[in-house]
């Protein structure tokens, strides 16, 4: 069985509906997985490198979850990213921690899919914007597998109503379970 290392990239778990209903539904699917949640991993604006290298360097296959922010990755992602996929560990001539392991990029829109089209508001397909995330895992030797997303994630108590959660709740295990497909294949 393959060690499944989960990287939580949302910067307040806490706060999102989808985030915790997938993250939740990975446990229930995946309970072998380890998951690392980013917001309580970063103390004082650093993280334990060390650390967060040992269970990369344990994992055979990595999912980054995040929420799509501005059109990529929160900062605390990429903070984590920056930190952790150092030279000599992750990319060079003796960085080749990640060779050969399985990545996954896992992230939720609050903008429904229809938006991510050529002349709508998001201007491009979803594709057009996962070419940095591929090549980061590109780069440090790492195989990508069938990125996961879903769109129209977004859930504001008091703003939307109880059938928006419903939705959500199920698109959630439904992209959890997506992922467990595509780790598990």
């Amino acid at each position: 069985m393959s060690n499944i290392l989960i990287i939580n990239g949302h910067p307040h778990p806490e706060q999102s509906l989808s985030g915790k209903a997938i993250i939740d539904e990975l446990d229930r699917l995946l309970p072998q997985a380890q998951v690392r949640t980013l917001a309580a991993l970063c103390r004082n604006g650093s993280f334990d490198v060390q650390a967060e290298q040992q269970a990369l360097s344990a994992a055979d296959t990595i999912v980054w979850h995040f929420p799509f922010y501005w059109y990529s990755m929160p900062a605390l992602m990429k903070k984590w990213i920056d930190d952790v996929l150092t030279h000599g560990f992750a990319y060079g001539s003796t960085g080749t921690a990640l060779h050969g392991k399985m990545l996954l990029i896992s992230l939720t829109t609050g903008a429904p899919a229809a938006e991510y089209a050529r002349g709508r508001s998001m201007t491009w397909p979803m594709e057009d914007f996962l070419p940095p995330l591929l090549q980061t895992a590109n780069y440090c030797g790492m195989q990508s597998l069938p990125p996961v997303w879903s769109n129209g994630m977004i859930f504001i108590n008091g703003v939307h109503g109880e059938a928006n959660r419903e939705r959500i709740l199920a698109a959630a295990k439904d992209h959890a379970a997506r992922i467990a497909a595509e780790v598990n294949a």
